[in-house]
């Protein structure tokens, strides 16, 4: 369904377009089409009178079951358009494109291939409204630092983009020169199907919880920011049986796990879930007590089908969010989250009242910065402008000016471990964090970081960058006393010093390496960070 009225409509019939590589003109249910095997692809041109976004609808019929194909504006990747089974005609909302006047081609390619085509219509709609964002959480018991980070998300939708980053940290930053602002753990060690426990005793892997240290990480860090980052955990939810050690579980093809039977009280599969859900609400726990908002993206692309819990329905996942949704908020009483659903699908949405955020992962191949708009569309139709839309995971980073242009203002980019140095240059990556519109760490914690003094309400640090010795002035308080701690990327203490009845400090950093450094003051009651490079 889509919430904005076309201003204007045109069909393009399939047997006029540029048909490619196999695709043959058809005959299906008496509708003359274009039939698309396994290659080739179907070009249609639109000319288009004035530019602007319109939504796109490929009417279609899938009689070999569900499809998903690739789509291109102008010869560019915009994203994908998942087409469910049915063997009669029937509209597929794709999202929107953004279009220039004059010629313009659409041309779906094969991905999945083996399906029918009649036409496309395209209909001019208004932009995007980012105003229209429900103003508060779905757990109205949230605590107030968490509805103070949803309330930040807000005041930034549609008007930056906000930075993000799963592992590969270090060497992003080293890359970027600036740090993300959001940064994504996992908690996928944490359940005893963990399949990659170490054991001595057989010299190899076995089935066990572990800790792999990821929620004090991200304690750790969420501290070393000021408490000004924001912490991401997914969960790669290894099924508690049916799969063997040394192989990924989570995935449906290393698992025999029903999830249809663990939506059913009574069964194994159940008291199994409900056991791993409240062995991960341990650790949201230790995220509550420490006072750290957690972005959490449980059940993620579920829709695919390649995750066990997304192998049956829609509705027995759906079933599995509900528990989980109802465990975690008024079982265990955790008020610290902000849920976050992605997986682009109607059916397959848990509503409005369940999700905060909802998400696409992104990955359209190596160097492919496009704006995804035609996903994000769908993504604005299926929550109808309720919900703010976030690129939970990516490879390529997408361009930020044609996010701009093509009104497509992801609140956020999590780029997927090393596929950032994989599939992004290393000029395509400096150039988004240094972009007037990202929202970096270094945005929130300071102003700058340059060859200038950094200020403070509290303190001073100069000069910076810095070789040998990083001064450290404080300001207004006649007799300051606490605790100066250097602290690196990954928030770990590296040099602490006790400050008492001094207005001036220097700490020698001469043997510390290269990198980008948090310089915090904490007098037991209040803490002042500021950041600074070690040259």
């Amino acid at each position: 369904m889509s919430i904005c009225n076309p201003i204007f409509a045109q069909s393009f019939e399939a047997e006029d377009a540029i048909l490619s590589g196999g695709v043959t003109i058809d005959t299906y249910n008496s509708v003359s089409c274009a039939y698309m095997a396994g290659s080739g692809s179907i070009k249609f041109t639109a000319n288009i009178t004035s530019a602007g976004t319109y939504k796109l609808t490929i009417r279609a019929a899938t009689p070999m079951g569900e499809k998903t194909q690739d789509l291109y504006v102008n010869d560019a990747h915009v994203g994908q358009v998942k087409f469910n089974s049915n063997s009669n005609w029937f509209d597929q909302n794709a999202g929107a494109v953004y279009l220039s006047a004059g010629n313009n081609t659409i041309e779906i390619r094969k991905s999945w291939g083996y399906m029918y085509f009649d036409k496309i219509t395209l209909e001019e709609i208004p932009p995007n409204d980012y105003s229209t964002t429900d103003s508060l959480l779905v757990n109205t018991n949230s605590d107030e630092k968490t509805k103070n980070v949803y309330s930040y998300l807000r005041s930034q939708y549609g008007k930056n983009i906000i930075s993000g980053q799963t592992s590969y940290w270090d060497e992003l930053i080293a890359v970027a020169g600036k740090t993300p602002l959001v940064r994504a753990f996992d908690f996928q060690s944490y359940t005893v199907g963990y399949p990659y426990l170490w054991d001595n005793s057989v010299g190899g892997h076995t089935f066990g919880w572990t800790n792999n240290g990821a929620t004090q990480k991200a304690i750790d860090w969420y501290k070393s920011t000021g408490e000004k980052g924001i912490v991401s955990f997914q969960w790669h939810w290894h099924s508690p049986f049916g799969g063997e050690v040394s192989t990924n579980t989570f995935y449906t093809s290393e698992t025999t796990f029903d999830v249809s039977r663990a939506v059913t009280p009574g069964t194994a599969e159940y008291d199994d879930v409900i056991a791993d859900i409240d062995s991960i609400a341990s650790q949201l726990k230790r995220l509550q007590n420490a006072g750290v908002p957690v972005l959490w993206r449980p059940l993620h692309e579920a829709g695919g089908g390649w995750f066990w819990w997304g192998a049956k329905t829609a509705k027995d996942c759906l079933d599995l969010y509900d528990i989980l949704y109802d465990r975690l908020t008024n079982y265990h009483q955790l008020n610290n989250l902000i849920w976050v659903w992605s997986s682009p699908e109607a059916d397959w949405y848990p509503g409005n009242s369940k999700v905060d955020i909802i998400g696409y992962d992104s990955y359209p191949g190596e160097f492919v910065y496009s704006s995804q708009k035609s996903v994000f569309n769908q993504l604005y139709d299926i929550v109808e402008g309720k919900k703010m839309i976030a690129m939970t995971e990516n490879g390529p980073i997408p361009d930020i000016d044609k996010c701009i242009d093509e009104d497509a203002m992801w609140l956020y980019f999590s780029s997927w471990n090393d596929l950032v140095a994989k599939q992004n240059s290393s000029e395509h990556i400096q150039q988004v964090f240094a972009h007037e519109y990202v929202i970096t760490l270094d945005n929130v914690l300071s102003s700058s970081i340059s060859g200038e003094r950094i200020i403070s309400s509290v303190f001073q640090i100069y000069p910076n960058p810095a070789a040998d010795v990083l001064n450290i002035d404080f300001i207004g308080e006649p007799e300051p006393q606490g605790t100066i701690s250097i602290i690196n990327v990954e928030g770990k203490v590296i040099l602490e010093q006790q400050f008492t009845d001094n207005k001036n400090l220097s700490v020698n950093v001469s043997q510390l390496q290269q990198g980008i450094y948090i310089c915090s003051f904490y007098n037991g009651k209040e803490k002042a960070v500021l950041r600074f490079i070690k040259r």
